[in-house]
């Protein structure tokens, strides 16, 4: 057995060990209240901002996160809405998708913090959400934290993930489809190109990783909008505009 960490992990490792760095020394300067070296970690964890106006898009593959966004698009367009997805199409994109279509050979642990530093791009990057939300618009994204919760924790720990990903932002809307597996499947069947978490036994643990994560973030704050995406395109994306609405 290799060692847990190749080259490239240990790159990007020390990556966001800088930025929690940064991030532990800014909460040592403003001297939050209980803060200590030794209960970083919770503190991390509990002071998540909301970013309202940021809706999340989430769902097994085959779901039909992509298409329900695209239906989105065309509904609100002209409105002040933008419009992403992660995997990002920057450099560190790129890179997860060829890990997994599997051209690509990455551990786990590499894969989750190759999604967490895409999202910090996307989040804090050019063009990205904070931009956005800055610009006052509302920003739509096709997967966001919940996709690495659900996908990364099939084979590294639930804690750790959500721990990565803790210092960013959570989104004030979220719309998770369901669909059962087996349907799913089907869909993914008629594709060109699989990833390698598309088959029936990922699949069945993703979606235990979406209602496990969905259920711990119940409280949050978060606005979660559960719904069958086996129906009707048009009445789904109704069904979504309703739900967000009030960020219009």
């Amino acid at each position: 057995m290799g060692p847990e960490y190749d080259e490239p992990q240990k790159e990007i490792d020390f990556a966001f060990r800088e930025s929690t760095l940064r991030a532990r020394k800014n909460a040592g300067a403003l001297k939050i209240e209980n803060y200590t070296e030794s209960n970083f970690e919770g503190w991390m964890s509990k002071t998540r901002n909301i970013w309202k106006g940021l809706v999340a898009i989430e769902g097994i593959d085959g779901s039909g996160t992509t298409t329900l966004l695209s239906s989105l698009e065309k509904s609100l367009k002209g409105k002040n809405i933008r419009f992403g997805a992660e995997p990002t199409n920057g450099n560190i994109g790129e890179v997860i998708r060829d890990a997994l279509s599997g051209r690509k050979a990455v551990t786990p642990k590499t894969l989750a913090l190759l999604f967490a530093a895409d999202r910090r791009e996307h989040i804090y990057g050019g063009g990205g959400i904070q931009e956005g939300l800055d610009s006052g618009l509302i920003y739509i994204t096709d997967r966001y934290l919940f996709s690495s919760l659900a996908y990364q924790t099939l084979s590294v720990d639930w804690h750790w993930v959500d721990q990565l990903n803790s210092e960013y932002p959570l989104p004030s809307h979220m719309v998770y489809l369901r669909i059962p597996v087996e349907h799913a499947l089907e869909r993914i069947s008629a594709r060109d190109e699989k990833d390698i978490f598309e088959t029936a036994e990922l699949q069945y643990k993703v979606a235990e990783g979406y209602m496990r994560s969905i259920e711990k973030y119940r409280d949050s704050g978060i606005k979660i909008l559960e719904i069958d995406s086996r129906g009707n395109l048009e009445e789904t994306c109704a069904a979504v505009l309703n739900f967000i609405g009030e960020l219009f």
